[in-house]
């Protein structure tokens, strides 16, 4: 598991210290004056700490995932290489960008936060609770490296739903008005979308059941699951949309056709869920891609820009961090369908 979420979890810091991925340019500087700015030439206590924080499971995994090969201290060692390393090749692009600033004490930040996350999986290991933990993951979920993609694609599933601004379980943004100019198949061009949203939540919902079905090593397991993933996610939507919405848009990520798609998808969940697994898996996989076909007909796309008027912040960080959770949600249905795949072919062949 820490393989994979090392990798998935590395494209979305870059995607966070990248984005919008425009306005390419050479400005004459010379590419790595940043590192001789005199210090600190910028410094904010907010921005130094959010990017320690954004390094620590990066440095956590890294070093997880080191320690097979290279023991305690070199498993360290490469760690602190990798995160650094990765932060300066970050800082050096982002001098070609107009709207970013190659920064030393980002990197100093950055570096710092790879050595913090190294240094902690010892510690946790020492905790009370470690072992219990452990012991929970090999009882609870299945085990194989199968197993541990699908736990880190839940984790990026989770980064997906971060962004309070977007539908519970839906995929695709909320209309305020109807798009100009539209063409609907049918006479009511507002029915149309709220079938496509309700259509497409319901998809997404059922979809994520049964990955999570999936993952676990019984069905005996399913209900506190399913009824615990769904309250996590109601947990971080509301946390979320009361840090970062204005009071208005408090509840936008909440509307008439998410509560339809989930009290649909809840009453037929048990009739879907008696198929076996690797039946319920080509299912997701339709799902998935019908959710891709929903997304097309979608007249309106997601603009992390656009959307900042739900927002109490503004720009920086506001703006990364939606655009961390948009990709996210663009990851993970093909990681999915590929999870999907693999889990019918392991099935097939232990026949």
């Amino acid at each position: 598991m820490p393989r994979f979420f090392a990798v998935g979890y590395a494209i979305l810091l870059l995607t966070a210290g990248l984005f919008p991925f425009q306005g390419w340019r050479d400005s004459g500087v010379p590419v790595w004056a940043f590192l001789g700015y005199h210090w600190p030439y910028y410094f904010s206590q907010f921005d130094f700490g959010i990017n320690i924080a954004a390094f620590l499971p990066l440095g956590m995994a890294c070093r997880q995932e080191a320690r097979r090969s290279w023991g305690p201290f070199g498993a360290w060692l490469i760690t602190v290489l990798l995160c650094s390393g990765f932060s300066f090749c970050i800082e050096t692009i982002q001098v070609f960008l107009p709207n970013r600033n190659a920064s030393n004490v980002d990197l100093l930040a950055n570096s710092l936060g790879g050595v913090l996350g190294a240094l902690l999986p010892p510690v946790f290991r020492r905790l009370p609770f470690a072992l219990a933990f452990r012991r929970w993951r090999y009882h609870v979920f299945a085990e194989g490296m199968l197993a541990d993609y699908g736990l880190a694609l839940a984790v990026i599933w989770f980064v997906a739903q971060c962004n309070p601004a977007l539908p519970m379980f839906g995929i695709v943004v909320q209309p305020h008005g109807l798009p100009q100019p539209f063409e609907s198949p049918i006479p009511d061009p507002a029915l149309f979308l709220r079938l496509l949203e309700v259509g497409g939540a319901l998809l997404h919902f059922w979809g994520v059941a049964i990955f999570l079905a999936t993952l676990l090593k019984s069905h005996r397991y399913f209900l506190k699951a399913i009824v615990s993933l769904s309250g996590m996610t109601l947990l971080i939507k509301l946390f979320l949309a009361g840090i970062l919405l204005t009071p208005s848009f408090f509840f936008s990520w909440l509307n008439l056709n998410i509560v339809l798609a989930q009290c649909i998808g809840w009453l037929l969940l048990p009739a879907i869920l008696r198929l076996r697994r690797r039946y319920l898996a080509g299912i997701a996989i339709l799902m998935l891609l019908a959710e891709q076909l929903i997304s097309y007909y979608w007249p309106l796309t997601a603009n992390p820009v656009a959307m900042l008027h739900l927002f109490r912040w503004s720009l920086g960080h506001l703006q990364n961090f939606n655009a961390v959770a948009d990709l996210a949600a663009d990851i993970w249905p093909v990681s999915a369908v590929l999870y999907f795949v693999l889990f019918i072919y392991q099935r097939w062949r232990d026949v």
